[in-house]
């Protein structure tokens, strides 16, 4: 056994590139998971990490040895959990990612998956970039787009569009842009992503393919809220996701543009780790994040047409 716990503290501190990540995933101190390494590497007469002040990395011999050793040690991780779950019910902590955009819909779900899942705690954790699932210790996440790594397994639970749409008193005061090239002469709103710096183009469908299409830019922001708010107030013509501006829509806010442009979908899913005995507390999770969301009404794409 304690060879065991020596081989499970080497893996994770592999997998977090430090002992004391290594630590903090299982709970341990510093000190105590410094000494499971060190004891490993005396018992098998070999150096597994090269150590400098702030980081480790694995030596050729500790490569190897995290290269056999790792499935067994998920296996047999994965076998303990799958006794334990077999008699009780989910309980236990899941970290749960979601991107600020999306995180609207899914944090108001949180009192009802409570409710049903006293046992369970969960950590929200709001991201505007693809997190790093293993140094984050993400258990479950929403994503859109493409997903992040291949490890992962997903279900799509909407289809989101990019929409361009305006407020009555906008149009109404310099009229409604029939084509993309009309564009040109109104006033648009565009965003530009913190993590890249760089302007998003509008995307749109013509002539069976997807195309960006340079606009002006009257304003231009980093804050996903403030340009949705900018086009509610009027200020000019933005391109969104459909689900930002579906309650908007019902409520005449706003009216979605160029229909006949409008981009093609793009896929929401919920995912979680690909393992062979997944945690019921994280199935749980992903199942009820599943169910709630498909059902969403701002992602049922009859609202925009």
């Amino acid at each position: 056994m304690d060879q065991l716990r020596a081989i499970t503290t080497f893996i994770r501190a592999a997998q977090f590139g430090s002992i004391s990540g290594a630590a903090r995933d299982l709970g341990l101190t510093p000190q105590a998971a410094s000494k499971h390494v060190m004891s490993l590497e005396k018992w098998a007469g070999v150096r597994l990490f090269n150590r400098t002040t702030h980081k480790i990395s694995l030596t050729e011999e500790g490569l190897l040895f995290f290269q056999h050793c790792k499935p067994a040690v998920e296996s047999i991780e994965e076998g303990l959990v799958g006794i334990r779950e077999a008699v009780d019910e989910p309980v236990g902590t899941v970290r749960v990612a979601v991107p600020h955009g999306i995180n609207r819909l899914v944090s108001p779900l949180m009192g009802l998956f409570l409710e049903q899942f006293p046992r369970i705690s969960i950590e929200l954790i709001g991201h505007n970039k693809h997190p790093d699932i293993v140094q984050e210790r993400i258990d479950v996440g929403v994503q859109g787009g493409t997903l992040p790594d291949s490890s992962l397994v997903a279900r799509q639970f909407a289809s989101v569009q990019l929409v361009p749409c305006a407020a009555p008193s906008y149009l109404k005061k310099y009229g409604t842009p029939k084509t993309m090239e009309d564009l040109k002469s109104h006033r648009c709103i565009k965003f530009r992503p913190p993590e890249t710096g760089v302007t998003m183009p509008w995307m749109f469908r013509q002539a069976n393919e997807v195309v960006a299409f340079d606009v002006p830019a009257s304003l231009t922001t980093n804050d996903g809220d403030a340009e949705l708010q900018a086009v509610l107030s009027g200020a000019g013509i933005g391109q969104l996701a459909s689900f930002r501006i579906a309650p908007h829509v019902r409520a005449k806010r706003l009216r979605p543009l160029l229909i006949g442009y409008v981009s093609e979908h793009y896929g929401l899913y919920v995912y979680m780790h690909r393992r062979t005995c997944i945690p019921k507390k994280n199935r749980a999770v992903a199942d009820f994040l599943f169910e709630q969301l498909k059902r969403h009404p701002d992602l049922q794409p009859c609202e925009l047409s």
